[in-house]
């Protein structure tokens, strides 16, 4: 049994704890046309209303002067560092140990960007003020922090130890950058908002498909004069496509769609890891989740599991367990993020499956 069946399996159920409500093609297609205005006009080359309203929209959201819509996160963020190591007149840049740019990007930011990385903080947990000030030893353009963290379950830092790391770097001429592809989790985390946090930040980075379900595209946010350097960068890239209208009209509309509810998802998710943690062999991490995201280790018989769980989702069209992103000899990985679809039942019926499920696999998990 492979984990590519699983995870086929997984995606087709219409019910699922990680994900929004699937929708076809021609349906997302349909209401994302009937989200546009009978005037509105497409972007050329980066410029127009309909691209320019909605990054003014999201600066102001943030709280800062000016936006530039992106086709990628991967093309923003190495982006941003370059900009403040190009100002800071030295390469070096501080990243924790799971940042996103070396993890996931073939350490693009060095290959491409020329920048130099120094690492931040331990692997299993979020950077303290005591690891920029280690991680300082190099003269220092920028650091990056991820809010939140997802390669350790969606956990965030302290508010207080946040605003500690941000006064630090300010006073040592150091810029602070935002990996926030997930920031929208963030405000119901620490009861502030978006521009609160925001604030802390000279540079944010934020994914409009993670959370909003928009098809893709992210947004640089900053300072003008930042903005007008990543413009440029921008076009040196290929970045400027002809016309990004489609992500444009998505971003729009998963915002609106989705940003509010994300303190609900919150609860949704703390609400089901205490439910999880209480089955043989399943445990989270963070115990209780941070945001509405959070990682799984499941002690169990790896192959046994995924066979026996796909047919259990085939037979009950309910997806638990999102498909593994790590293996081992002995637990299974896994990552749930909560959506939309998850208000397609109600929590008796929820905890009902959820115990059901524990039940019809114990066979298969640690005890």
């Amino acid at each position: 049994m492979s984990v590519d069946h699983y995870r086929t399996t997984f995606r087709a159920c219409p019910i699922n704890a990680s994900r929004h409500k699937p929708e076809s093609i021609k349906a997302t297609l349909q209401r994302l046309a009937d989200a546009t205005g009978d005037d509105e006009q497409i972007d050329n080359y980066g410029s127009g209303e309909l691209i320019e309203s909605f990054e003014r929209e999201v600066a102001a959201l943030l709280g800062k002067e000016a936006a530039i819509f992106m086709p990628s996160g991967t093309m923003a963020q190495p982006m941003a560092l370059r900009i403040w190591a190009d100002l800071a007149r030295t390469d070096y840049v501080a990243l924790h140990a799971t940042n996103h740019v070396a993890l996931h990007e073939h350490n693009s930011y060095q290959v491409l960007w020329q920048l130099k990385g120094c690492e931040l903080g331990q692997s299993h947990r979020v950077p303290l003020l005591d690891d920029l000030k280690a991680a300082a030893r190099d003269p220092l353009a920028a650091v990056l922090l991820e809010l939140p963290m997802r390669e350790i379950g969606g956990q965030l830092p302290e508010w207080d130890e946040l605003v500690r790391q941000s006064e630090w770097a300010r006073e040592q001429g150091i810029k602070l950058h935002m990996d926030g592809a997930r920031l929208w989790q963030c405000p119901a985390a620490y009861d502030k908002s978006l521009a609160e946090i925001a604030d802390l930040f000279d540079s944010v980075y934020v994914s409009f498909y993670k959370d909003l379900g928009g098809i893709a595209g992210a947004m640089l946010v900053g300072s003008a004069d930042f903005i007008a350097r990543a413009k440029v960068w921008q076009r040196r890239v290929g970045g400027t496509l002809y016309a990004l209208y489609p992500y444009v009209i998505a971003a729009r509309d998963g915002l609106a769609r989705h940003r509010e509810t994300l303190s609900k998802r919150r609860q949704q998710a703390r609400w089901l890891a205490e439910q999880l943690n209480q089955l043989p062999g399943i445990s989270t991490w963070p115990e209780v989740p941070h945001t509405n995201m959070f990682r799984l280790r499941i002690r169990c018989q790896p192959d046994a599991f995924l066979v026996k769980g796909e047919r259990w989702m085939q037979q009950h069209n309910i997806a638990l367990i999102p498909p593994p992103y790590r293996t081992d000899d002995d637990a299974l990985h896994c990552e749930i993020n909560v959506g939309d679809a998850f208000d397609l039942m109600d929590k008796d019926d929820w905890t009902k499956w959820i115990q059901q499920f524990g039940k019809d696999m114990e066979d298969t998990l640690a005890t």
